[in-house]
């Protein structure tokens, strides 16, 4: 153990929250945990809508907005991507489950409980 104090003694003694706090907003650590999160966000939604037969269209389309709204509100630089990569997943995901029903532009949704 001494020999891991003398190699590294800053890393050891320093508290988690300082070494959080050396990050700023803009570092790659910051973007990759954010693109991380809403990967999360893309893949869960996906398989909510896709496999639980529970989940109504009308359910679905809004856990799609509520999806959406998380991750603007995550990165509201990623509006552009959203609608050009994720949106066009969700509408086919929608439509194979759900053929014949409207899509997601006509999509007024209040939250769900």
């Amino acid at each position: 153990m001494d020999r891991w104090r003398a190699a590294f003694p800053r890393l050891i003694t320093m508290p988690k929250f300082e070494m959080e706090s050396t990050r700023d907003a803009g570092s790659a650590y910051v973007e990759r945990r954010k693109m991380r999160r809403i990967r999360m966000i893309v893949e869960l939604t996906h398989n909510l809508i896709s496999s639980d037969m529970t989940v109504s269209h009308r359910e679905a389309r809004c856990l799609v907005d509520c999806a959406r709204k998380a991750i603007l509100e995550l990165d509201p630089d990623f509006t552009e991507r959203y609608e050009r990569i994720v949106r066009p997943h969700f509408e086919r995901v929608l439509a194979s489950r759900w053929p014949g029903e409207e899509s997601l532009a006509d999509c007024r949704c209040d939250l769900i409980n």
